[in-house]
This record gives structure tokens, sequence and C-alpha cells, in this order.
């Protein structure tokens, strides 16, 4: 019986790796001096986000063309139901942006941190006192946990994909708040990206 629960278990975490499939667009860099630490990292994207974005994209276009084809006079909810969707098309093909040609920069210098996404739309930089940044850390590495739990994990970052623009694999804390960034790092090229940002301590002037 053990057997046959880890037979079914072993399958269900084959099949769940389908969920993370997708293209290959890995980048890291990290460039580091006493005036400045600046480090780049490409998103993350699976297939089934990109299929599940692309086809939400379409809702761009969905009132424009019931309005070109509609032979009825349109009516006020018609422009409440397909503004609400043109909004939802807005922001799938922003996350599409993000799947296929996003990414996100880290820079330390003169006493802040600040972080960038470029590739999409609707963005702006988010600015920290390097000052308040503490207790910086990695995502736990999971790899000891249970068939069971990885599964859990291949479908939860899917979803993660889907809905978020970082995964978030290295946290620093900032006012009594988590801030998580960065997606898809090796477990040498997340201890390098800390021990960078803690090495900029030292070159960076108290504010």
């Amino acid at each position: 019986m053990t057997s046959l629960k880890d037979a079914l278990l072993n399958f269900q975490y084959q099949y769940s790796k389908l969920f993370i499939l997708g293209f290959n667009r890995k980048r890291f860099e990290i460039i580091s001096s006493p005036e400045k630490m600046f480090a780049v990292n490409n998103s993350k994207n699976t297939f089934i986000a990109l299929l599940f974005t692309l086809f939400a994209s379409g809702h761009i276009f969905s009132g424009p063309v019931v309005a070109f084809t509609s032979n009825k006079q349109l009516e006020v909810d018609f422009y409440v139901v397909f503004s609400f969707l043109f909004l939802i098309g807005l922001i799938s093909f922003r996350q599409f942006l993000w799947l296929i040609n996003g990414r996100q920069e880290m820079a330390i210098e003169n006493g802040h941190l600040i972080l960038s996404k470029k590739g999409t739309f609707w963005t702006k930089p988010k600015t920290y006192s390097f000052d308040n940044v503490s207790n910086i850390r990695q995502l736990h590495n999971f790899t000891n946990t249970s068939l069971y739990d990885k599964i859990q994990q291949n479908i939860g970052l899917n979803k993660k994909v889907i809905f978020s623009h970082n995964i978030g694999q290295i946290y620093f804390d900032y006012n009594k708040k988590t801030v998580k960034v960065f997606c898809d790092l090796e477990k040498e090229e997340r201890v390098e990206l800390i021990q960078a940002m803690n090495r900029q301590r030292q070159f960076t002037p108290l504010m």
C-alpha cells in the first residue's frame, strides 16, 4: 500500500512539473564597488502563465469588437461591463509583457536602496533608506521537503508567476514590513547577493 501511495505521489509530482515549465530567460548579474552596488534579475515565466495572461489580454479588444459588430443600441450596462473587461485586459497585458520581457534592478548608492522594474508599464521605482534595511536573508531551501510539499510548491509557484512580478527569494525588513525581491536564483547566487548587500553597509554613509 505504501509503495502504491509513493508511486501515485511521484506521478503527481512529475505532473506538477508541467506547471513550472517555461522559456528560460534567466539572467542574474551583480556589479559592486565602494560607490554603488547594482544587481539585475530577469522575470520568470511559465507556459501556463503566458497562455493565461495572453488570453486575458484579449479583453482589451472585446468591447470595440462587440460595439462594431452589434446592430443594437448600446446600453449603459455595455459600457460598465466592457470598461471593467478593458481594465482586466490591460492588467493582463501588463503581466504578459513582464513575463516575456521583465527584469528587476536593485541599486544601492548614496544611502538608498532603489528597486526598479523594467519591461512593462505602470511601474515606478521604490526607494528605501538603506540604514533602515535589516535582516537581509534568503528564502528557506525546500530541497528536503516531502513529495506532497513539492507538488504544492510547483502549483503555488505558477500562481505566483501569474499574479505577481517577483517570486521573492531574497527578503529584507523595512519599517516593520518584509520586502521580497528577485526570483529563479541558484543558492550560490542568493548567497552572493546577500553578501554584496551586507558589504555595501561599510561604504554607505550614515543618513
